[in-house]
Protein backbone atom coordinates (compact mmCIF):
# COMPACT_ATOMS: atom_id res chain seq x y z
CA UNK A 1 0.00 0.00 0.00
CA UNK A 2 1.55 3.39 -1.15
CA UNK A 3 0.71 5.61 1.67
CA UNK A 4 1.81 3.18 4.41
CA UNK A 5 5.02 3.59 2.73
CA UNK A 6 4.94 7.24 2.14
CA UNK A 7 3.92 7.43 6.12
CA UNK A 8 6.97 5.11 6.94
CA UNK A 9 9.26 7.78 5.34
CA UNK A 10 8.05 11.01 7.03
CA UNK A 11 9.74 12.73 9.78
CA UNK A 12 8.97 11.16 13.63
CA UNK A 13 8.01 14.50 14.38
CA UNK A 14 5.36 14.69 11.88
CA UNK A 15 4.26 10.95 12.74
CA UNK A 16 3.87 12.11 16.24
CA UNK A 17 1.77 14.99 15.60
CA UNK A 18 -0.49 13.52 13.11
CA UNK A 19 -1.04 10.82 15.48
CA UNK A 20 -2.22 13.44 18.54
CA UNK A 21 -4.46 14.87 16.02
CA UNK A 22 -6.18 11.88 15.14
CA UNK A 23 -6.05 10.92 18.36
CA UNK A 24 -7.97 14.18 19.65
CA UNK A 25 -10.33 14.06 16.40
CA UNK A 26 -11.26 10.85 17.58
CA UNK A 27 -12.09 11.60 20.76
CA UNK A 28 -13.79 14.50 20.27
CA UNK A 29 -15.78 12.04 17.69
CA UNK A 30 -16.86 10.30 20.67
CA UNK A 31 -18.06 12.80 22.63
CA UNK A 32 -19.81 14.81 20.25
CA UNK A 33 -19.71 13.53 17.04
CA UNK A 34 -19.24 14.95 13.72
CA UNK A 35 -21.49 17.93 13.41
CA UNK A 36 -19.91 21.65 14.41
CA UNK A 37 -16.37 20.18 15.20
CA UNK A 38 -13.66 22.67 14.34
CA UNK A 39 -10.04 23.45 13.85
CA UNK A 40 -10.09 25.04 17.43
CA UNK A 41 -11.06 22.30 19.09
CA UNK A 42 -9.10 19.83 17.46
CA UNK A 43 -6.02 21.47 17.68
CA UNK A 44 -6.52 22.35 21.74
CA UNK A 45 -7.31 18.77 22.54
CA UNK A 46 -4.32 17.58 20.68
CA UNK A 47 -2.36 20.78 22.34
CA UNK A 48 -0.90 22.21 19.07
CA UNK A 49 -1.79 25.53 17.69
CA UNK A 50 -3.69 25.96 14.86
CA UNK A 51 -1.19 27.00 12.55
CA UNK A 52 0.50 23.21 13.51
CA UNK A 53 -2.92 21.90 12.15
CA UNK A 54 -2.83 23.34 9.14
CA UNK A 55 1.29 22.21 8.20
CA UNK A 56 -0.58 18.99 8.41
CA UNK A 57 -4.25 19.37 7.08
CA UNK A 58 -6.38 21.90 5.01
CA UNK A 59 -9.04 21.48 7.84
CA UNK A 60 -11.04 19.32 9.27
CA UNK A 61 -12.44 17.47 6.60
CA UNK A 62 -9.15 16.54 5.04
CA UNK A 63 -7.97 15.03 8.62
CA UNK A 64 -11.92 13.12 8.30
CA UNK A 65 -10.30 11.46 4.96
CA UNK A 66 -7.04 10.89 6.61
CA UNK A 67 -8.78 9.29 9.29
CA UNK A 68 -11.02 7.10 7.30
CA UNK A 69 -8.45 5.96 4.86
CA UNK A 70 -5.96 4.80 8.20
CA UNK A 71 -8.93 3.03 9.84
CA UNK A 72 -9.65 1.18 6.22
CA UNK A 73 -6.03 0.90 5.85
CA UNK A 74 -5.78 -1.20 8.97
CA UNK A 75 -8.50 -3.20 8.34
CA UNK A 76 -6.89 -4.05 4.93
CA UNK A 77 -3.69 -5.05 6.73
CA UNK A 78 -5.41 -7.37 9.00
CA UNK A 79 -7.13 -9.08 6.30
CA UNK A 80 -4.58 -9.04 3.08
CA UNK A 81 -1.74 -11.88 2.63
CA UNK A 82 1.64 -9.86 3.44
CA UNK A 83 2.18 -9.65 -0.39
CA UNK A 84 -1.09 -9.19 -1.51
CA UNK A 85 -1.34 -9.05 -5.44
CA UNK A 86 -4.27 -9.74 -8.31
CA UNK A 87 -5.81 -13.26 -7.48
CA UNK A 88 -8.29 -15.01 -5.77
CA UNK A 89 -7.03 -14.93 -2.21
CA UNK A 90 -6.44 -11.08 -2.60
CA UNK A 91 -9.74 -10.80 -3.80
CA UNK A 92 -11.41 -12.57 -1.40
CA UNK A 93 -9.93 -10.89 1.63
CA UNK A 94 -10.31 -7.23 0.16
CA UNK A 95 -14.36 -8.04 0.05
CA UNK A 96 -13.75 -9.00 3.65
CA UNK A 97 -12.15 -6.60 4.46
CA UNK A 98 -14.73 -3.86 2.56
CA UNK A 99 -17.94 -5.69 4.09
CA UNK A 100 -16.67 -5.92 7.49
CA UNK A 101 -15.58 -2.22 7.53
CA UNK A 102 -19.00 -1.17 6.01
CA UNK A 103 -21.06 -3.40 8.55
CA UNK A 104 -19.25 -1.72 11.09
CA UNK A 105 -20.25 1.49 10.38
CA UNK A 106 -23.28 1.03 11.01
CA UNK A 107 -22.78 0.86 14.66
CA UNK A 108 -20.28 3.20 14.90
CA UNK A 109 -22.15 6.19 13.34
CA UNK A 110 -24.78 7.70 15.52
CA UNK A 111 -27.84 9.02 14.30
CA UNK A 112 -27.05 12.51 14.77
CA UNK A 113 -23.17 11.78 12.16
CA UNK A 114 -25.42 10.02 9.18
CA UNK A 115 -25.10 12.82 6.88
CA UNK A 116 -21.02 11.71 6.82
CA UNK A 117 -21.45 8.66 6.01
CA UNK A 118 -21.23 8.93 2.42
CA UNK A 119 -17.99 10.89 2.88
CA UNK A 120 -17.09 8.28 4.67
CA UNK A 121 -17.98 6.18 2.12
CA UNK A 122 -16.19 7.66 -0.93
CA UNK A 123 -13.35 7.27 1.06
CA UNK A 124 -13.42 3.42 0.98
CA UNK A 125 -14.98 3.18 -2.63
CA UNK A 126 -11.31 5.07 -3.74
CA UNK A 127 -9.55 2.99 -1.11
CA UNK A 128 -10.71 -0.22 -2.98
CA UNK A 129 -10.16 1.55 -6.52
CA UNK A 130 -6.37 2.77 -5.62
CA UNK A 131 -5.36 -0.50 -4.46
CA UNK A 132 -6.84 -2.70 -7.53
CA UNK A 133 -5.78 -0.33 -9.81
CA UNK A 134 -2.03 -0.97 -8.34
CA UNK A 135 -2.46 -4.73 -8.58
CA UNK A 136 -3.31 -4.52 -11.95
CA UNK A 137 -0.67 -2.02 -12.91
CA UNK A 138 2.30 -4.68 -11.29
CA UNK A 139 0.58 -7.59 -13.66
CA UNK A 140 3.70 -8.81 -16.10
CA UNK A 141 1.01 -8.03 -18.95
CA UNK A 142 -0.75 -4.80 -17.72
CA UNK A 143 -4.53 -4.86 -19.92
CA UNK A 144 -5.12 -1.53 -21.81
CA UNK A 145 -8.05 -1.16 -19.55
CA UNK A 146 -6.58 -1.43 -16.46
CA UNK A 147 -8.48 2.02 -15.21
CA UNK A 148 -11.63 1.11 -16.29
CA UNK A 149 -10.79 -2.38 -14.88
CA UNK A 150 -10.23 -1.26 -11.67
CA UNK A 151 -13.11 1.37 -12.01
CA UNK A 152 -15.65 -1.42 -12.08
CA UNK A 153 -13.93 -4.07 -9.69
CA UNK A 154 -13.61 -1.54 -7.02
CA UNK A 155 -17.81 -0.66 -7.66
CA UNK A 156 -18.89 -4.07 -7.19
CA UNK A 157 -16.84 -5.13 -4.77
CA UNK A 158 -18.12 -1.57 -2.96
CA UNK A 159 -21.50 -2.09 -3.93
CA UNK A 160 -22.42 -5.65 -3.22
CA UNK A 161 -20.55 -4.84 0.19
CA UNK A 162 -22.56 -2.13 1.31
CA UNK A 163 -25.73 -3.57 0.17
CA UNK A 164 -24.47 -6.55 2.26
CA UNK A 165 -23.95 -4.10 5.55
CA UNK A 166 -27.30 -2.49 5.45
CA UNK A 167 -29.40 -5.32 5.16
CA UNK A 168 -27.65 -8.61 4.71
CA UNK A 169 -28.15 -11.81 7.04
CA UNK A 170 -26.03 -14.38 5.61
CA UNK A 171 -22.34 -14.59 6.95
CA UNK A 172 -19.69 -12.25 5.27
CA UNK A 173 -17.94 -15.02 4.43
CA UNK A 174 -20.56 -16.99 2.22
CA UNK A 175 -21.26 -13.11 0.32
CA UNK A 176 -17.37 -12.93 -0.11
CA UNK A 177 -17.55 -15.84 -1.90
CA UNK A 178 -20.64 -14.70 -4.15
CA UNK A 179 -18.81 -11.92 -5.01
CA UNK A 180 -15.68 -13.19 -5.78
CA UNK A 181 -17.22 -15.86 -7.66
CA UNK A 182 -18.95 -12.90 -10.25
CA UNK A 183 -15.51 -10.66 -9.93
CA UNK A 184 -14.17 -13.31 -11.37
CA UNK A 185 -15.88 -14.23 -13.75
CA UNK A 186 -15.94 -10.92 -15.04
CA UNK A 187 -12.32 -10.17 -15.13
CA UNK A 188 -11.55 -13.14 -16.80
CA UNK A 189 -12.49 -11.58 -19.90
CA UNK A 190 -10.27 -8.47 -19.54
CA UNK A 191 -7.37 -9.94 -17.01
CA UNK A 192 -6.01 -13.25 -16.48
CA UNK A 193 -6.22 -14.15 -12.62
CA UNK A 194 -3.64 -17.18 -11.26
CA UNK A 195 -5.93 -19.94 -10.21
CA UNK A 196 -6.75 -20.38 -6.36
CA UNK A 197 -4.80 -21.96 -4.03
CA UNK A 198 -6.65 -24.29 -1.67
Amino acid sequence: MAREATEGKLDPRVRRTRALLVRAFNELLAEKGHAGLTVQEIAERATINRATFYAHFKDQYELFDYVISEAFGEELRRRLPPSPELDEESLRALVLAACDYLAGLNTACSWRDREFRPLIEARVQHEIYELLLGWIEALPQRPANAEVAACTVSWAIFGAGLQWSRNGAAPSEEVADQILEVIVEGLGGSVALPARTA
